[in-house]
C-alpha cells in the first residue's frame, strides 16, 4: 500500500510541475491513473501543504482568461465547475476580477474588432452575428444587447 501511495504523490507531483491544478482534477487524474484508493489521500495531503489551492488556481485562470482571449461570466463559470470548484468561490473571484463594467468594455472590444469583418453585410445578418458571436464567448444576454446598441449605433449596423 504504500508504494502505491508513493508513486500516487510521485504522479501527482510530476502534474503539479507542468501547471496548478483544482483538488477535483487532481483526484480524478489519479483516479483514472488506477490510484483510486489513495486518490482521495494524496488530494488532501497535497491541499494540506498548500500545494493545490481552488482559491489560487480560480485567480489565476480567470487572469490568464482574460487577459488572452477575453471571455464572459458565463463561460468563465461554466469552465471553472467543470475543474470542480466550488461555486461561491468562482462568484467570489469574479465579482473581485470582473465586475460589469469590465465585462461591458471587454464586450465591446470584442465587437469592435470582430465588427470590421462584418461591415460588407447588411444589417440584420451583422447584428445577429455579433449577436452570437458575443453570446457564443459567454456574455449575458443584457451585455451582448447594450454592446450591440451602442457599437452599431455608432457604426450604423
Amino acid at each position: 500500500m504504500k508504494e502505491i501511495e508513493e508513486r500516487a504523490r510521485r504522479y501527482a507531483f510530476r502534474l503539479l510541475g507542468h501547471r496548478p491544478y483544482t483538488e477535483k482534477e487532481i483526484k480524478d487524474k489519479l483516479f483514472h491513473q488506477g490510484f483510486g484508493k489513495v486518490a482521495e489521500k494524496i488530494g488532501k495531503k497535497l491541499k494540506e501543504l498548500q500545494l493545490i489551492n481552488d482559491e489560487q488556481f480560480t485567480f489565476s485562470y480567470i487572469e490568464i482568461r482574460l487577459s488572452k482571449k477575453p471571455k464572459g461570466r458565463w463561460l468563465l463559470t461554466q469552465e471553472l465547475q467543470r475543474k470542480g470548484v466550488n461555486p461561491e468561490i468562482i462568484k467570489k473571484t469574479l465579482d473581485k476580477l470582473l465586475p460589469r463594467e469590465k465585462e461591458l468594455f471587454l464586450a465591446k472590444q470584442l465587437a469592435k474588432k470582430r465588427i470590421g469583418d462584418y461591415q460588407s453585410l447588411h444589417k440584420a445578418p451583422t447584428k445577429q452575428r455579433l449577436y452570437f458571436y458575443l453570446r457564443g464567448r459567454g456574455f449575458e444576454e443584457e451585455i451582448v444587447e447594450e454592446v450591440i446598441e451602442e457599437v452599431g449605433s455608432g457604426l450604423n449596423i
